[in-house]
């Protein structure tokens, strides 16, 4: 698997390098709307689920800490603290997707689901312990509701995350699942994972976007 994603990565081409920064700029674009707006997600890692199913691991990761290194640098500087979160989403769709994530709608909400409890588990110590329970996103707003019915910090910060990013989450694979099944195959095709996606997800043709059942 290392030797794999390690060969990918030595193979680069300016296209690859293209998709990464087209992934880091999803992340950061749609992150900063969401922040300016207070909604109660993040939208931040679309960029990084979208990339690592076209290109691998290494690919995510890239696109993940640049997401967070410009959002910290130009919105929140809080944000980095969170690159760990990055890597465990990068880390978990490379994993899921040898399973089937975003074959299909079933999967690809299966998957939101996992990788909302993931991505909860990696952000909710850094969010207490770090940050008394303050992450200057919308899911703030969540977690001070729950503190003012009596719950305690952890309580608070690990209710109102399993929500925000469970939910965040689904909504992130099934944008990345339309995504995925919109791209013509003479594109996916040269992508450097695009034989990996292939084996690895099963991506169908677009008329599988109606299989909910």
């Amino acid at each position: 698997m290392k030797n794999r994603e390690s060969r990918s990565l030595r193979n680069v081409n300016a296209f690859d390098i293209g998709l990464i920064a087209l992934g880091a700029a999803l992340n950061v674009t749609v992150g900063y709307l969401v922040n300016i707006l207070k909604v109660p997600l993040y939208f931040d890692s679309i960029g990084t689920v979208l990339i690592t199913a076209l290109c691998g691991w290494g690919y995510g990761v890239i696109v993940g800490l640049s997401g967070v290194i410009i959002l910290t640098v130009t919105l929140v500087p809080t944000v980095i603290a969170y690159a760990g979160t990055a890597i465990v989403i990068a880390t978990m769709v490379s994993v899921m997707m040898r399973f089937g994530f975003l074959s299909s709608m079933r999967m690809t909400i299966i998957g939101g689901i996992l990788l909302g409890l993931a991505s909860s588990a990696a952000s909710v110590p850094v969010t207490t312990l770090l940050y008394g329970g303050v992450s200057l996103a919308g899911s703030d707003t969540i977690t001070t509701v729950l503190k003012a019915f009596g719950l305690s910090l952890w309580e608070s910060v690990m209710i109102g995350s399993l929500f925000t990013d469970i939910t965040d989450k689904i909504c992130t694979g099934i944008i990345c699942f339309v995504l995925l099944k919109s791209l013509p195959e003479r594109l996916r095709s040269r992508i450097s994972g695009s034989r990996t996606l292939k084996s690895r997800s099963k991506i169908n043709p677009p008329s599988d976007l109606s299989d909910i059942s």
